[in-house]
């Protein structure tokens, strides 16, 4: 019965992960390529775990996966970027989100700009944002890097590129 503690609590325990997956899908989210550098080595890719978590100071929240060659770079770094690509932007979504650093170097690929120390952020995207890392928060299977907004740039303006379910795709 619905009255009962435990009745939600079971569906919710018990429900079948996909539909959780999916259902997590339909958190609208943005998609941005984060750029890292170490020791001269350039990183970047695709995240649309990323959001706003203050607006003083401005702050940054971005998840990156353990497994990712970007978060070892990350780790070794005092800051990253930020480059929130543009709805026509599918490309380069799927070029950093679909290859690693250890099969191309995907900066080699696009126009990009390095700033601050030398951290690469795309040259075309509707905005870019240099972040200084404040902490680094570990969680379940990503851990949480949150950056101080020290510059941020509006290029191209809206709109941004969507997460739409398991791909990039910009609204119909």
């Amino acid at each position: 019965m619905r009255g009962d503690p435990g009745f939600w609590h079971d569906r919710l325990v018990n429900a079948v992960p996909t539909i959780i997956e999916d259902a997590l899908r339909l958190i609208p989210a943005p998609v941005a390529v984060i750029g890292a550098a170490s020791e001269g080595t350039l990183g970047g890719l695709t995240a649309a775990w990323l959001t706003r978590v203050s607006l003083d100071p401005p702050l940054l929240l971005v998840a990156i996966g353990r497994q990712r060659f970007t978060y070892d770079l990350l780790r070794h770094s005092t800051a990253f970027t930020v480059s929130l690509l543009h709805a026509d932007q599918v490309a380069e979504a799927r070029l950093f989100g679909l290859y690693s650093r250890r099969e191309r170097d995907k900066w080699d690929e696009v126009d990009h700009d390095l700033l601050g120390e030398g951290i690469p952020a795309l040259r075309r995207c509707s905005a870019r944002f240099l972040c200084r890392i404040g902490d680094m928060v570990p969680t379940g299977d990503h851990d949480l890097f949150i950056g101080r907004v020290e510059s941020a740039e509006i290029l191209a303006g809206q709109p941004a590129l969507p997460m739409r379910g398991r791909d990039y795709a910009p609204s119909e």
